[in-house]
């Protein structure tokens, strides 16, 4: 009897693989050019009027950038004509920015320039309030004190402030602003000092802003100090402000924003916009109306009312 030799249903060679169960399964499809195309350059293709204006930002950003240059070299020539040693003055700058001597110079021209020209009053914040408002009510104070900071840096005649009862949630997120060490050097304390504390229990010269009150500020004294109340939720905190004055034995006013404008959204001003108004009376030479409309028009969609 001859011997029986079984033979394989298949047989593979040394470079090939056997096929499995998948040899039955769905072919696979033809790659997408389009994903093939926003796989290879990173990114979601742009549409023509996404293309049209990245193109002319940037042609925007070229142009700028050529004038940036432009005025540098006009002044690097200037300075050259002029006898200046310009890599020993690069040199200079650097030492004192080391040495912090830069920050002092422009603090004391500051001091110089708040000198001629604060105006006499005063402005404190009263942030006494934290423990009855949210997290997100805090942060947005906090925000705010900051930027009442930019404002009356930049103002044409700063006043002198003070931010009271600093602290908790309030000072940790003021101590995260870069800088805010120094904001004492610019006129603004922060100090966690209570509000007749900080004024060495003198009350005669403070006076609560509130639009609770029924005493309507006629003008700014140079000899007051006129106190904003940092809350920020007010109609959650109704009355908060004249409640805490009334409490104090302060005096209260409200500002004759009705006697100017009608406001076609809430009457309610942050602490940033009650404080920018108080800077710019100043600056429109005592003119309430002017120092309204300046401010609030944009934000509040504030009216001027028509003149009889």
């Amino acid at each position: 009897m001859g011997v029986f030799h079984s033979t394989p249903a298949f047989e593979t060679t040394e470079n090939e693989e056997p096929s499995s169960s998948a040899a039955t399964s769905q072919p696979t499809k033809d790659p997408d050019p389009k994903q093939e195309d926003e796989t290879k350059t990173g990114e979601k293709k742009m549409s023509k009027n996404q293309l049209k204006r990245k193109r002319k930002w940037e042609q925007a950003m070229a142009i700028k950038q050529r004038r940036k240059d432009q005025e540098r070299n006009i002044r690097l020539a200037q300075a050259k004509a002029d006898g200046r040693d310009i890599e020993m003055e690069k040199e200079t700058q650097e030492q004192n920015r080391k040495e912090g001597k830069g920050w002092a110079k422009r603090d004391e021209k500051w001091k110089q320039f708040f000198d001629k020209n604060s105006s006499k009053y005063g402005i404190c914040l009263d942030c006494s309030f934290e423990d009855v408002m949210q997290k997100k009510e805090i942060n947005s104070l906090a925000s705010q004190i900051r930027y009442c900071y930019a404002a009356n840096k930049k103002a044409k005649h700063p006043v002198s402030v003070k931010a009271t009862s600093i602290g908790g949630i309030t000072l940790e997120r003021l101590e995260n602003v870069s800088g805010f060490e120094s904001w004492k050097n610019k006129a603004f304390e922060c100090t966690p000092d209570d509000l007749v504390e900080a004024y060495e229990n003198d009350t005669s010269k403070l006076v609560y802003l509130t639009s609770d009150s029924e005493n309507v500020l006629d003008t700014l004294e140079d000899d007051k100090v006129y106190i904003i109340g940092g809350i920020v939720d007010r109609n959650r905190l109704k009355r908060a402000a004249i409640n805490r004055a009334e409490e104090l034995g302060i005096a209260t006013a409200s500002l004759p924003i009705s006697d100017y404008l009608n406001m076609v959204s809430t009457k309610v001003l942050t602490c940033n916009h009650v404080f920018e108004i108080l800077l710019k009376y100043r600056d429109h030479n005592s003119n309430w109306k002017d120092a309204f409309l300046d401010v609030l028009p944009n934000r509040k969609d504030a009216k001027e009312k028509d003149s009889k």
